[in-house]
């Protein structure tokens, strides 16, 4: 294989592959939506919780007429998901390089990207991953990965493999790497040797039911004395319960409705336009 030097060839690798990986009725449909540049994105600002500044933007991919539309609520085969994964960081990088072509370098605030782990061990998400953090590191510098893992599923080994693949091979200025924990019954056993520099939260606390299944994460955070994002916060109530557990950040729908929006397609275009 070719290496992937440039965004165009990104992108021809990912539509050989997610084009490859049509099984269900849902993966065509996806598919076609991809062709026509119907999948949209959305960036969440990420705020500090105690003073509202931004630090950080949360992007996530959309599909369908409503705003909230989860791409991945369709019957989709697993190597089909993946590769939404990997569509999202493509978008990810393109977002980023957005700002940087954009904004003052002190405005720029780096893409948070929640993402499986498991696609990235995957073996076209591991190339992928390891061509964007040799050839596109400029921007990549300015995208952080959220992993999404559990440690049922995924093996201590290849976690602390793909841990490092993302923080590159210089140890004096490592890529940040998060861990995203969104199910309160999450294994999170050798998450504290992945060493992680943020934890984002992304679970629900509006019912009592909700925050009695929150209290083993509780208690989990405040062993590791990691900081950690409140995500998908619903209400001021939510927020303030927040603040009293210890979240130093927090994302969600109290005034940052996010406007789904769409890049240029490749489609459309055959060069390379944000190289």
């Amino acid at each position: 294989m070719a290496n992937l030097t440039s965004n165009q060839s990104l992108y021809r690798f990912l539509r050989k592959q997610i084009e490859e990986q049509i099984v269900t009725e849902d993966d065509q449909l996806i598919f076609d939506a991809f062709l026509k540049n119907d999948i949209q994105h959305a960036c969440q600002p990420i705020r500090d919780i105690f003073d509202d500044d931004i630090e950080y933007q949360h992007l996530t991919i959309r599909y369908g007429s409503e705003d909230e539309n989860n791409v991945y609520k369709y019957d989709l085969s697993e190597e089909f998901s993946y590769c939404l994964d990997l569509f999202s960081l493509i978008i990810a990088l393109r977002q980023a390089q957005f700002q940087t072509e954009t904004f003052h370098p002190d405005l720029i605030n780096s893409v948070v990207l929640p993402i499986r782990a498991e696609a990235l061990l995957w073996g076209p998400g591991k190339t992928m991953l390891e061509q964007v953090a040799r050839f596109h590191k400029k921007i990549f510098l300015h995208v952080i990965l959220s992993l999404q893992l559990d440690c049922s599923t995924v093996s201590k080994e290849d976690a602390e493999m793909l841990v490092q693949l993302i923080r590159g091979k210089d140890e004096d200025n490592p890529f940040p790497v998060w861990i995203e924990i969104n199910n309160p019954s999450a294994n999170l056993q050798y998450v504290p040797s992945l060493k992680p520099d943020m934890l984002k939260i992304s679970v629900p606390m509006a019912t009592k039911e909700d925050r009695s299944a929150f209290l083993p994460i509780m208690r989990f955070l405040r062993q590791q004395k990691t900081k950690w994002v409140a995500g998908r916060v619903a209400s001021q109530a939510e927020l303030n319960q927040y603040k009293l557990l210890g979240a130093s950040l927090y994302f969600g729908y109290l005034t940052d409705l996010p406007n789904p929006l769409s890049f240029q397609s490749y489609e459309k275009k055959k060069e390379d336009f944000w190289s």
